[in-house]
């Protein structure tokens, strides 16, 4: 009777001679002990990752080595991206075969490997071992041995790395595998600390910008309030002699019109230094959404339909109500921009539960969390944008059209509730933030 399609394959190379198993093994090692040296050392684990793969390669005898991302689309499937890719001389480089862009592992009959690597288990072994429906993939880059060993990222599935033997089958011996697993390790240590310090840098300069902000703000009310007590008695006094006639009418509008632009650039430099804190409580994420729903629909117009989605059971969020509403707001104007007045924006509510065993989407901590996801049909944004989305400032829009604070506003929001925020988006086809607030005491 055949094995079950997640189950571990048989690995049927020839078996390998003791002294030159033993050799191998000195190899792996060596190569996984430099490595792992070199990667610890790294200030940016991208700026070896070429040199780390071709150690991996050359110690262990493969004919390819490489990194793949694993990440969900914009419709939340998980997918694998190769990123980086050592090839020995003479075989067949596949960074740049668009087959390897975007796999959709379920779909693309490689849903064995995901639950294997939630398990936190290899893939290895000869690929006519395989079952048939992963087969034509691999053969198709002539792969006749593999071995693939998941990269996490604390407790997040963040890719794997892998290793091709086109040549000849290879026999992996569990010796070898166990020894490559540490470089898999090392791999996924190196990305949480640069995550985790580019965490913390962000919040740094947010807090610095906050600060400014709000030193800003207040001075500039100041003026403002000298302006607009001036420009009022200027034009009571007008009024009063009489010489406010129509051609002088159209220059106070635009004088008034510049001060209440100006109320309203200091409301929202106040916002983003998060010095006017109201009460937070204890709030139903779902009917504050909806409450808001009449205000959201004018700001997307008539041209996006908005849908509003809560799953049964979701518990309350401790948050001020404005600083919740305005979170909503930034992410929907956002995706307003992005969907260029046509498409739909999808807002869905729901709960989940982490452990420290199961870990969680997005590097969630082990608790109980209300997850509010903000999806879009609108352009995308390409990796690039994404790395830089959150940085106070940072914008691809137009001089007239933002400022770059609404998507650090958010951020700030989120994180400072202890909560966490994701995004994804594939470039074409729209983007997609999930917010996660922690539960209420009691909620």
């Amino acid at each position: 009777m055949p094995p079950p399609s997640d189950a571990p394959r048989p690995n049927s190379s020839a078996a390998i001679a003791p002294e030159e198993l033993l050799r191998r093994r000195d190899a792996i090692l060596s190569g996984v002990a430099r490595a792992t040296e070199a990667i610890s050392q790294a200030s940016h684990w991208r700026e070896c990752a070429q040199d780390l793969l071709r150690i991996a390669g050359e110690s262990t005898g493969v004919s390819r080595v490489y990194l793949f991302e694993i990440r969900p689309d914009s419709e939340g499937v998980l997918c694998g991206y190769q990123t980086f890719e050592w090839a020995a001389p003479g075989v067949s480089p596949q960074i740049d075969n668009p087959d390897l862009q975007g796999i959709p592992f379920e779909a693309a009959g490689f849903g064995r490997w995901l639950r294997a690597f939630e398990r936190d288990e290899p893939i290895f072994g000869d690929i006519a071992d395989f079952p048939p429906e992963e087969q034509p993939l691999l053969e198709f880059q002539q792969i006749q041995s593999l071995l693939v060993q998941p990269i996490r990222a604390g407790r997040r599935l963040w890719g794997m790395i892998g290793f091709d033997a086109c040549e000849r089958p290879q026999r992996w011996e569990r010796v070898e595998v166990d020894a490559l697993r540490i470089a898999s390790v090392a791999f996924g240590a190196a990305i949480q600390r640069e995550e985790r310090e580019a965490m913390l840098q962000q919040m740094q300069r947010l807090e610095a910008l906050g600060r400014m902000a709000g030193g800003v703000a207040h001075d500039f009310n100041n003026v403002l309030t000298v302006a607009s007590g001036a420009a009022e008695v200027l034009v009571d006094d007008l009024r009063a002699k009489g010489a406010l006639g129509a051609e002088e009418q159209p220059f106070v509008e635009a004088l008034q019109q510049a001060l209440v632009q100006g109320a309203g650039l200091t409301r929202r430099l106040l916002q983003f230094s998060r010095q006017r804190k109201g009460q937070a409580s204890e709030v139903d994420a779902f009917e504050l959404l909806r409450s808001s729903s009449p205000l959201l629909r004018q700001i997307l117009g008539h041209g996006v339909a908005l849908d509003l989605r809560c799953h049964p059971g979701v518990p309350s969020i401790h948050i001020e109500p404005v600083e919740f509403e305005q979170a909503i707001m930034n992410l929907v104007v956002n995706a307003r921009d992005a969907m260029a007045s046509k498409g739909t924006l999808t807002i869905d509510v729901d709960s989940l539960t982490t452990t420290a065993e199961s870990g969680g989407p997005d590097s969630l901590a082990p608790g109980r969390w209300v997850r509010i996801t903000v999806r879009d049909t609108g352009v995308g944004m390409s990796r690039e944008v994404i790395e830089r989305i959150f940085e106070p400032f940072f914008t691809t829009k137009s001089a007239d059209r933002g400022t770059g604070l609404g998507l650090s506003t958010v951020f700030a929001i989120v994180h400072g509730l202890g909560g966490r925020i994701g995004v994804s988006s594939t470039q074409g086809t729209g983007s997609e933030f999930r917010m996660y607030f922690p539960v209420a005491p009691g909620g």
